[in-house]
């Protein structure tokens, strides 16, 4: 850790994992066969408003509203680098008029890049639950689950390349972040404090 863009990650052990490595590798074949400059992009835990309701801060936002029992897998014992929303549109953005040039010295060398999206500052899943708490102004109820082979026990971007790339790398705090949603949620599904 950190996991950098340059990490061998052809051995996948999920089939998330597999299907994300598969787009590089099809994005890259593409680009050599058509010789159509590609980006890839490897979002880091995305959250916030409009966001998913399958991922965590959802769910735990939800779960503390409902007074329904957090679900913490390896109690809770797991990190994630959570990036904001509002930071992976101005990377998308930034990189949008910037496309990777063919190589004069290596023509046959697909126009490729790949870059991490990431805040780079892992947070403990039990730490996001406390920082929900806070935020909401109500405690959860914690169901502590074992770890699932489907999980990883932390993710941990080095968005360096990206910021050399444009100058901009996601910075959002995450209790910021949270505070943002939790705003958001509350007006979307007209939740009192």
């Amino acid at each position: 850790m950190p996991l950098r863009t340059t990490d061998r990650v052809d051995e996948p052990l999920s089939l998330y994992g597999a299907t994300k490595r598969s787009n590089e590798l099809m994005a890259y074949a593409y680009s050599h066969l058509f010789a159509v400059p590609v980006t890839g992009l490897r979002f880091f835990t995305v959250y916030g408003p409009w966001g998913r309701p399958d991922m965590a801060v959802w769910l735990f936002t939800q779960a503390i509203f409902d007074g329904r029992p957090l679900r913490l897998f390896n109690s809770g014992r797991m990190s994630r680098d959570f990036t904001y929303i509002d930071d992976v549109v101005e990377a998308v953005v930034r990189l949008i008029p910037s496309p990777p040039n063919v190589d004069a010295a290596a023509p046959a060398t697909p126009a490729s890049r790949i870059y991490n999206v990431g805040n780079s500052q892992p947070v403990e899943v039990g730490e996001l639950a406390n920082l929900l708490e806070k935020i909401i102004g109500r405690p959860a109820k914690r169901e502590l689950l074992p770890m699932r082979s489907i999980d990883v026990l932390e993710t941990f971007a080095d968005s360096s390349d990206l910021e050399r790339a444009v100058s901009f790398a996601p910075r959002t705090a995450i209790a910021d972040g949270l505070r943002a949603f939790v705003d958001w949620f509350r007006q979307y599904h007209c939740r009192e404090n």
